[in-house]
């Protein structure tokens, strides 16, 4: 109840998050419908299993070519442009994607996607951190993420039944509709806040060596953030549901309900994550997130019963929504008011690269090492632990509640 109270608190302080809620949640609807029928649509122009696969990289290659100049952009020349043009992007990728006949440009029009996404989510995170404060950070990121994640459950269930009754590429013109609804949304909804292009003379002393995009702080949370995005394709998009095949006998609809616990789990944890934020310190509660994760990817190898699974399930998405909160608040903390939008596009770029490459290592780990998907597991709860001695050791020790000199 106390975090939801602090959830609902941080929406009336400050009226102008409301409209970017609004904006992220269609946004993570319409990217969010194409995902059941992606596959099956590839598949309908008669390709490889691995051109299919294709489809999610190319995605995430967009983003990893958007998140920076984006970011940079709208430090320049303010927020409110880049949350239009992003999700203006993304509708003519998606009626490319319904129209093409070809699947090679239908690889085109899914980096134009991705290109849209990368602005958006960028831009909308830099937004996000102009209209935060140090007492409301981790509150206002936790429902930033809520609204994410609310968006993220909504679009595969309305994306499933768009494409049974209406065809499979029946998802890309209802992802076209919402993206034009958002660009429109932006225009009329959201005000830039004024953001200072020049630092503070503050931050010449010893708390501005600390902040910034070089600093080692940002490294190390952009590092543990790249790891998250790595663990979750690797692992809930990839290793999770061959393991729940393979070892514990669950069919494909069960499959589909361990992932809805896990976005369940992100959720239902997220107000809590605020308010641990808030009492111990964003850097306590990254490295928290970090040892959960281990823990919740460990269930999975403890036992064949299929008890364990689901245990593993409830605790690594847990551990994902403590993660988002705390990696979130913590960025926005070590990083100046000045450099927030070359900032996030910074640390997801650094973060899509991690999200890239988690299927192709964890493939690679699974064929070469001997020990098959659990192999994977294991090689990916070491990353996870690296990540957090790095970040142990190269972090600035929490200033959660108080104000910095940028601020």
């Amino acid at each position: 109840m106390l975090g939801l109270t602090a959830f609902f608190d941080a929406l009336r302080e400050d009226r102008r998050v409301w409209p970017l809620m609004l904006l992220i949640c269609c946004t993570m609807i319409g990217s969010a419908l194409v995902v059941p029928m992606l596959s099956l649509y590839a598949q309908s122009f008669g390709v490889s299993a691995t051109l299919v696969g294709m489809l999610v990289t190319i995605f995430g290659i967009g983003r990893i070519v958007a998140n920076f100049p984006s970011g940079w952009l709208s430090q320049k020349f303010g927020r409110r442009p880049l949350l239009a043009a992003g999700p203006a992007i993304t509708a003519i990728g998606a009626v490319g994607a319904a129209l093409t006949g070809d699947f090679y440009w239908l690889l085109f029009w899914r980096f134009v996607e991705g290109v849209g996404s990368g602005m958006y989510q960028t831009v909308s995170l830099a937004a996000l951190a102009d209209l935060s404060t140090p007492k409301t950070r981790s509150r206002l990121v936790g429902v930033y993420q809520a609204a994410l994640q609310i968006g993220a459950s909504i679009g595969p269930f309305m994306g499933g039944y768009v494409a049974k009754y209406f065809g499979l590429a029946a998802p890309f013109w209802v992802l076209f509709l919402i993206a034009i609804v958002t660009c429109v949304l932006a225009l009329m909804t959201f005000k830039d806040v004024p953001v200072t292009t020049q630092p503070s003379r503050s931050m010449s002393g010893s708390l501005g060596r600390s902040r910034g995009l070089m600093s080692l702080p940002f490294i190390s949370i952009s590092l543990v953030n790249a790891i998250k995005f790595f663990t979750r394709t690797a692992c809930m998009f990839q290793l999770i549901p061959l393991l729940g095949v393979a070892k514990f006998s669950l069919d494909v609809g069960q499959i589909g309900l361990a992932i809805t616990i896990i976005a369940f789990a992100m959720l239902l944890v997220l107000p809590s994550a605020t308010l641990m934020c808030d009492k111990v310190g964003s850097r306590i509660a990254v490295l928290l997130s970090c040892l959960l994760t281990i823990v919740g990817l460990g269930l999975i190898l403890a036992g064949s019963h299929p008890a364990w699974f689901w245990s593993s399930m409830i605790v690594y998405g847990l551990a994902s929504g403590l993660s988002t909160a705390a990696i979130g608040a913590y960025t926005i903390e070590v990083l100046p008011r000045h450099k927030y939008g070359e900032g996030m596009g910074l640390q997801r770029t650094i973060s899509d690269v991690g999200y890239v490459a988690g299927p192709v290592f964890a493939g690679a780990v699974a064929d070469l090492s001997g020990y098959g998907n659990a192999g994977g597991i294991v090689a990916t709860m070491a990353l996870v632990a690296v990540a957090a001695i790095v970040f142990l050791f190269t972090s600035a020790r929490s200033t959660a509640g108080r104000p910095t000199s940028d601020d």
